[in-house]
């Protein structure tokens, strides 16, 4: 199809549906009797009579509107309302080019009497371009727990957060949408799941990564956002879409994100999976402690990428299966609890080891290590080394098979949680530095000089985390409300005589 003709398709069908727009129902039935003949004012009406009436009232506006038509009233074969996952071939005859018009009002309409956020031009350009425009980018979507309660999606650092919403982001894949055919693992069935949450981001030159040997890019996003939120967010399916037009793949067809699949980052098979909203007083805090930390994540070497992603492993894992207990749910067993604090002095291992005199005496090492990182004065620190200390305890005795030791997993987490924020800023600071406060082992060779050094500490310490935090690099941690699943319905009219089936 020339471009030419594409724009009269589209002025065609743009004009037919304004008219529709405009008749009232009385006015379809009228049309559509004039249109077959029928002279009987007293025909009895019923829900398959008016879908018929609005078919063949639809087909003659739209027939009338394209060039070259005679405006007669002669009814076009019945075209598929399905989201074909192959673009069809443009249209060639004038007949193709009718039964292309004809689906793309359809669709158009249904897009219309399901959101009031596009205009006739809008829905025509998105449900054409669904039927047989050419291919878009490609977008990643990742289903998550969590979602917006306001603004439609916010910048998290080369990702997006977003809600599942239809009337309200135009980004979405027309693929499924209300009223629009789909499988029955269309987008928003499998966000059902999660609460309408998720992550997406622009693939552009970027692989999908399918398997542990490509490159882990999920967990940066999913650990920020941890780190900023008290709840779990964890991740489920992943689909590909072209942002406004369609699902481009099947999504049993696919595996699940490698962090998913390997790492665990989702809940424990058969617990319920809570879901929550953020509110909108704090999506700019959560977005923008998510872009400081992600920006520093960014200018990491890949060694100490790597060494971030092992801890942030043991860190999410415990999160979601242990300190992300669905309310009423039982408590984990004691020994699930000693397990969480060994991956939580793990994930502390992954970051605080090395250094003057290798591995000996770790764990007292881990200990002062964390307390000067993230301590904010002698008080902070007596209490960081204390709960390093106790999840220790309880660790040496679940590895060793000894009595069991209580430590409290709420405060280590916590520890853990501004061990890696803060962790990831001095990191990123020791590379601008010299001597053996740089390379392999600076991090924690400035930490080790930092516990003799007020000033030392201060200048290299305390200095670039208070920065971090001025740029929006402190965690919120807002109070979340629990999604109901009837909190993001279609905003636009359950019923319209402009509906077409």
């Amino acid at each position: 199809m020339t471009t030419t003709s594409q724009q009269e398709l589209t002025d065609a069908v743009v004009h037919a549906l304004r008219q529709m727009r405009g008749m009232t129902a009385r006015d379809i039935t009228a049309l559509s009797r004039q249109l077959t003949g029928d002279t009987r004012s007293k025909r009895r009406s019923n829900a398959l009579v008016q879908v018929m009436e609005r078919r063949r009232v639809l087909e003659y506006l739209v027939q009338a509107r394209l060039p070259g038509s005679d405006g007669g009233a002669s009814i076009l074969p019945e075209a598929d309302d399905g989201m074909s996952q192959e673009q069809p071939d443009p249209p060639g005859s004038q007949q193709d080019a009718k039964a292309v018009a004809l689906q793309t009002a359809r669709v158009a309409l249904k897009i219309l009497a399901n959101s009031d956020r596009f205009s006739t031009e809008e829905a025509v350009m998105r449900a054409f371009g669904s039927i047989c425009g050419p291919q878009l980018p490609e977008w990643e979507y990742i289903c998550v727990n969590v979602a917006l309660d306001g603004a439609p999606c916010v910048d998290v650092g080369g990702w997006q957060l977003a809600t599942f919403d239809y009337a309200t982001d135009p980004a979405l894949p027309l693929t499924g949408a209300p009223g629009v055919g789909g499988d029955l693992l269309a987008p928003r069935v499998l966000h059902e799941m999660y609460g309408f949450g998720l992550l997406r981001r622009a693939l552009g030159n970027d692989p999908v990564p399918v398997d542990d040997n490509g490159p882990r890019v999920l967990v940066w996003p999913l650990l920020a956002l941890n780190l900023a939120l008290e709840a779990p967010v964890v991740a489920g399916r992943r689909y590909l879409v072209e942002p406004g037009r369609r699902v481009l793949g099947p999504h049993l067809g696919w595996p699940d994100p490698s962090e998913v699949a390997r790492w665990g980052y989702t809940f424990a098979p058969g617990r319920p999976w809570p879901s929550y909203v953020i509110n909108r007083t704090h999506e700019s805090e959560v977005a923008a402690f998510c872009r400081a930390f992600l920006a520093g994540v960014s200018r990491l070497d890949a060694r100490r990428r790597d060494q971030l992603a092992r801890a942030a492993d043991h860190f999410l894992f415990v999160k979601c299966h242990v300190l992300g207990e669905a309310e009423g749910s039982a408590p984990a067993s004691s020994l699930h609890l000693s397990e969480a604090a060994f991956r939580l002095t793990a994930a502390l291992e992954c970051l605080l080891t090395g250094g003057d005199g290798g591995r000996s005496d770790l764990s007292r090492k881990v200990q002062q290590r964390a307390a000067v990182l993230v301590g904010e004065d002698d008080d902070d620190r007596l209490q960081v080394r204390n709960t390093v200390g106790a999840g220790y305890a309880a660790r040496s005795a679940y590895v060793h098979g000894d009595k069991e030791k209580e430590s409290d997993l709420q405060a280590l987490q916590r520890v853990v949680c501004r061990v890696l924020v803060h962790w990831v800023v001095q990191a990123t600071h020791c590379a601008q530095l010299s001597g053996r406060h740089t390379g392999r082992e600076g991090l924690v060779n400035l930490l080790d000089d930092a516990l003799l050094s007020g000033g030392l500490h201060q200048e290299h310490v305390a200095g670039p985390r208070d920065a971090f935090r001025a740029d929006g690099g402190t965690p919120p941690l807002p109070p979340l409300t629990r999604w109901t699943p009837d909190r993001f319905q279609s905003a636009g009219p359950t019923h319209s005589p402009l509906d077409v089936v």
